[in-house]
C-alpha cells in the first residue's frame, strides 16, 4: 500500500506541474497536411516528412521547442504475439478495434524471419509457458496480463489508450489499463540502484533531434519461473534481470507516432532485436480517458477449472495461432 501511495503522489504532482506547459508553439511549416512521399532524416536523429510540394512538415512544438506528443493515443497492433501476428478476437475482448497491423513484420530485426532470437533454454521455457496457457491448472499458468499484473515496456504501449503529457524536464505517460503510468525525466539523472525492480522499469529520456529516446532498465523479474513478472507479449515472451529496452518515439505527422523498441537481454536472447509499429492519435474530442480497472487474482477460477478438466480428459497442446490452432496431443 505504501508504494502505491507514493506512486500516486508522484503522478499527481506531475499532472499539477504540467498545467502551465500545455500550450504548444505553432508549427513553422505548412498549416495543412498533404500527401507524404517520403521521410527525410533531419540532423541530430530527428525526422521530418517530405511533402509533394517539396516542403517539410514541421511538428507542433512545446514551449521548449520540442515536438509536441501530447494527446491520447493507441497502438495499431495488439500485444498478444509479436511473432504470429495480432489476434483480432483478443482485441475485441479488450474492447479495442481489430488491429490494423500485425504479423512477423512487427519484428524488423532480425529479418526476414521476424522471430525473437531465443537462446535454446529460453525457447523451451517459452514453450512451457504456452503449454500452461493451453490448459492452466495453477494460477501461475495464466499469462500475467490476464492476472491483472502490469505489462511493463514495451507491452504497456500496446494495451488500449495512453495519454502523453509533456512538462519542463519530463514526459508523463498514463495508461487506461490498470491505471499504469510512466514518469520519464529528461534531465540526465542516472537510473535507480540496480537492486530496485519496477514493474514498468525505470525510464530515462532524452531528445535526439525530433525523436524522444527512452532508456528503460530495472524491470521486475521472477527469477525462478519467469511468470510472476510482465511478459513482452501474451505468448510467454519473458526476460531476465538483464533486460534493457531503448524506445524511440517520432512524430511523423499530426496524428501518427512511429514507435521503435530495441530489446537486449544477453541471458535470454542470442542478440538484440527490434520491433516497430505505429501509434495513432485518438481524434474523438469527446473521448473520456478512464481507468480500465482490473485487480490481481481477478476471476481465474473458471480458467483453472477448465484447464484441470482438459488435463483430466487427456487433452494437451500448446497455445498458438498458426495452422493447427490449438492442436496437439
Amino acid at each position: 500500500m505504501r508504494n502505491r501511495f507514493v506512486d500516486s503522489t508522484i503522478a499527481s504532482a506531475a499532472v499539477v506541474v504540467m498545467v502551465s506547459w500545455l500550450t504548444p508553439i505553432p508549427a513553422a511549416g505548412p498549416t495543412s497536411l498533404v500527401s507524404f512521399i517520403g521521410v527525410v532524416e533531419a540532423a541530430g536523429g530527428g525526422a521530418q516528412e517530405a511533402t509533394a510540394a517539396g516542403k517539410t512538415w514541421n511538428p507542433p512544438r512545446t514551449l521548449d521547442g520540442r515536438p509536441d506528443l501530447q494527446g491520447i493515443w493507441a497502438s495499431t497492433i495488439g500485444g498478444h504475439t509479436f511473432e504470429e501476428g495480432a489476434d483480432p478476437a483478443n482485441n475485441l475482448v479488450q474492447g479495442n478495434a481489430p488491429p490494423q497491423e500485425g504479423g512477423p513484420n512487427v519484428i524488423v530485426d532480425p529479418t526476414p524471419e521476424g522471430k525473437i532470437p531465443y537462446q535454446p533454454w529460453a525457447a523451451e521455457k517459452k514453450n512451457e509457458h504456452l503449454r500452461n496457457i493451453f490448459a492452466p491448472t495453477e494460477r501461475e499458468h495464466i499469462e500475467p496480463e490476464d492476472r491483472c499484473l502490469p505489462n511493463g515496456v514495451p507491452r504497456s504501449n500496446l494495451r488500449g489508450q495512453m495519454q502523453i503529457t509533456q512538462g519542463p524536464g519530463y514526459v508523463l505517460m498514463q495508461y487506461e489499463w490498470i491505471h499504469a503510468y510512466r514518469f520519464i525525466p529528461l534531465d540526465g539523472r542516472p537510473h535507480v540502484a540496480k537492486n530496485v525492480q519496477l514493474w514498468n522499469g525505470d525510464s530515462r529520456g532524452r531528445w535526439e533531434g525530433d525523436t524522444l529516446v527512452v532508456d528503460v532498465t530495472n524491470f521486475a523479474v521472477d527469477a525462478k519461473n519467469f511468470n510472476n513478472q510482465p511478459w513482452l507479449d501474451g505468448h510467454g515472451s519473458f526476460y531476465s534481470d538483464a533486460l534493457h529496452v531503448v524506445e524511440r518515439w517520432t512524430l511523423s505527422d499530426a496524428n501518427t507516432i512511429n514507435y521503435e523498441a530495441t530489446i537486449t537481454d544477453p541471458k535470454v536472447f542470442t542478440r538484440p532485436w527490434t520491433l516497430k509499429f505505429t501509434i495513432r492519435r485518438n481524434q474523438d474530442k469527446n473521448y473520456a480517458f478512464l481507468e480500465q480497472a482490473c485487480y490481481e487474482g481477478h476471476r481465474l477460477d473458471l480458467s483453472i477449472g477448465a484447464g484441470r478438466a482438459a488435463k483430466a480428459a487427456g487433452q494437451t497442446g500448446i497455445h498458438e495461432h498458426t495452422k493447427g490452432f490449438y492442436g496437439g496431443k
